[in-house]
């Protein structure tokens, strides 16, 4: 059995549909374990994360995680509530800490 194909097309070539990644060039892996204070239960995750990730990026990827609007919460260590526009390593976390998920209005901010 034999094919024999004769297109006329001009086909253009294929592009990649996958995203780039956005994994930062710099930091290091730390294991973390993300505890979720919200809704009945806690609930807690171990995740593998860069440190030079942004709190945005990581709280985009637990809201994912956990189904909820990472504009409906916070996460913190050690007290300390982190803001969305610093990367992780600008606070004080080791591998193997807690992190914790609050409600925005637990957080003392006003959304």
């Amino acid at each position: 059995m034999s094919f024999e194909n004769d297109f006329d097309e001009d086909l253009e070539p294929l592009t990649s549909k996958t995203p780039t990644s956005k994994t930062p060039s710099a930091g290091k892996k730390l294991t973390l374990y993300f505890m979720s204070t919200i809704g009945p239960g806690e609930k807690k995750e171990k995740l593998t994360v860069n440190d030079a990730n942004q709190v945005s990026d990581i709280k985009q990827t637990l809201g994912n995680l956990y189904g909820l609007d990472p504009n409906e919460f916070h996460i913190s260590c050690g007290g300390v509530t982190m803001d969305e526009h610093n990367q992780l390593k600008d606070y004080n976390i080791n591998d193997g800490d807690d992190i914790l998920l609050i409600p925005a209005s637990t957080a003392g901010r006003l959304i």
